[in-house]
């Protein structure tokens, strides 16, 4: 059973991670969209203003540490090398999370007037607030990466990515009660972090221990972790170039208002790279633990049914975001943001067609492919600068939408051809293409008709799992099961305490294969 314990722990971690992404959809969106309609649309903007530039000095500061610390663990099993490489690690981040943050303090006011010289004051509130954010995301990052290493995915779902926007929501309505103002939701925020990493500590200290006991450190790091944590760095860094910079472009050529709008846009926009960020989380310490091993064949298989999943979960985003972009907007956040309709319509083409390119730079990452990691970040990172200030100035909102959407798709595109020259690894197999044109072929003329028909808005959450259902159903009618699908099994086995023969007999009626063999049943072997 060797052969199916990959695909037992990129199940069990993925499971993980798709509950905690839908927590953090739930949770996050009950906050954004809390302060999007208490505050004024120009509030959002600074309030995410604040947001975009706390995420890229957090990434900056982070110097490659949390990838570089995960791939790291994940590939050396020896106890004594990865104490060296925690211990090493924690000093560098604590000093530079106390330097970071001082620093954006500082620097606030000089900041503020990049983007608003006349509303300077607010802003410069609104950054120093953040810089205590910057310190401590910095922490918490490197605490799940540690975590990550050891294929442990729960800090990351459940901590980062549940007590930190479930606290923000808390927060947030208990100042809603006191009549919410935009240092009311910095606060918020800031809370929120702090809650966050006390929980993690807690969780450091209590669970680190069984998974690496107390003892010697080795003498020496492991060669190449040094050069492998810069290289990370900037491909981080750009990564976040790609993903953010357009906001902040926008903020220096565009009132805060539009800001706001776009980033009520983003948020949207951003669900379909989450639902991807959960399934492809776990996937890094697995391939690289699979490259440790010289298994390419296992990883060639796990990359496709990670792609898969990742459909399972955007392909239906993208037809209600981009095909009833209006009404979705209005239902989440009000007609007040309806004017970024248009825009996120495009940034959803451009999300969807960027994951269907499968988890490639997590995948380069695993197996240390540095150099075209590095390539299609910096591609990405630099035609996202050079279309937003193309753009921005003359289209505004439009003209930013093109450009996260150019650069979101050159992300994955840029190292998909070196992945598939060196490893022969890629999505395009049957058992990935046949069902996403089948559910393509379905889904988009059923969301257009129901564009072109009167219909509530709140008919987007029900559409919702329409579409999952219509993928769902592409695989079965095209026969295009995976064994490694059927781990959901051996999960629903795990969670019910009950085995399911008739479900695992149903899904093997469907499959494309029988190789690799499922893990063992936690149930039937107990």
């Amino acid at each position: 059973m060797e052969g199916a314990s990959h695909i037992d722990s990129l199940g069990r971690g993925t499971f993980l991670m798709v509950v905690g992404t839908v927590v953090l959809f739930l949770l996050s969106f009950l906050g954004r969209v809390a302060i999007a309609r208490h505050l004024s649309v120009e509030a959002f903007g600074d309030f995410n203003l604040g947001l975009a530039l706390a995420g890229l000095l957090t990434l900056i500061a982070l110097l490659g540490l949390h990838q570089a610390v995960a791939r790291t663990l994940a590939e050396n099993p020896d106890p004594a090398t990865r104490r060296r490489v925690i211990r090493w690690a924690a000093t560098i981040t604590v000093v530079t999370a106390t330097v970071a943050s001082a620093l954006v303090w500082l620097l606030a006011t000089p900041i503020a007037d990049l983007f608003d010289p006349a509303g300077s004051a607010q802003l410069t509130v609104v950054f120093q607030m953040f810089s205590v954010t910057v310190g401590l995301t910095l922490l918490c990052t490197f605490i799940a990466a540690i975590f990550q290493g050891f294929e442990d995915t729960l800090p990351n779902a459940w901590i980062n990515q549940a007590v930190q926007p479930g606290s923000f929501v808390i927060f947030v309505y208990i100042f809603l009660v006191y009549h919410l103002n935009l240092f009311d939701a910095l606060l918020a925020w800031v809370l929120s972090n702090a809650v966050t990493f006390v929980v993690l500590l807690v969780y450091l200290w209590r669970r680190l221990p069984t998974r690496l006991p107390p003892g010697p450190a080795a003498p020496m790091l492991p060669r190449g972790l040094l050069l492998l944590s810069v290289s990370l760095w900037g491909i981080t860094t750009l990564a976040y170039v790609t993903t953010y910079v357009d906001t902040l472009i926008l903020g220096v050529f565009r009132p805060e208002t539009t800001v706001g709008i776009y980033s009520a846009v983003m948020t949207l926009a951003r669900v379909l790279l989450a639902a991807s960020a959960a399934v492809t989380y776990i996937f890094l310490p697995v391939a690289a633990r699979l490259k440790g091993r010289g298994d390419i064949e296992s990883i060639r298989r796990s990359y496709v049914t990670t792609a898969r999943w990742v459909l399972l979960f955007t392909l239906p985003l993208f037809f209600v975001f981009a095909i009833l972009p209006t009404s979705t907007v209005d239902l989440v956040f009000g007609k007040a943001y309806g004017s970024g309709a248009t825009a996120l319509a495009i940034v959803t083409i451009g999300a969807v067609v960027s994951v269907g390119f499968g988890p490639v730079n997590v995948t380069l990452a695993g197996m240390g492919s540095v150099r075209p990691l590095l390539f299609s970040t910096a591609v990405s990172g630099i035609t996202n600068v050079v279309l937003s200030f193309a753009l921005i100035p003359t289209y505004g909102l439009i003209g930013a939408a093109i450009a996260w959407s150019v650069a979101r798709v050159l992300f994955p595109a840029s190292g998909a051809l070196s992945l598939y020259l060196e490893s022969r690894i890629s999505p395009l197999r049957r058992t990935f293409v046949v069902p996403l044109v089948v559910s393509l072929g379905v889904g988009v003329p059923l969301f257009v008709l129901v564009a072109v028909l009167p219909h509530p808005s709140w008919v987007v959450v029900p559409l919702y799992f329409v579409g999952v259902a219509i993928f769902l159903g592409a695989l079965f009618a095209t026969r295009t099961v995976e064994t490694a699908d059927l781990v959901v099994c051996r999960i629903l086995e795990g969670i019910v305490r009950r085995p399911l023969p008739r479900l695992e007999r149903f899904l093997l009626r469907f499959c494309a294969d029988r190789d690799p063999p499922l893990p063992p049943s936690p149930v039937r072997d107990a």
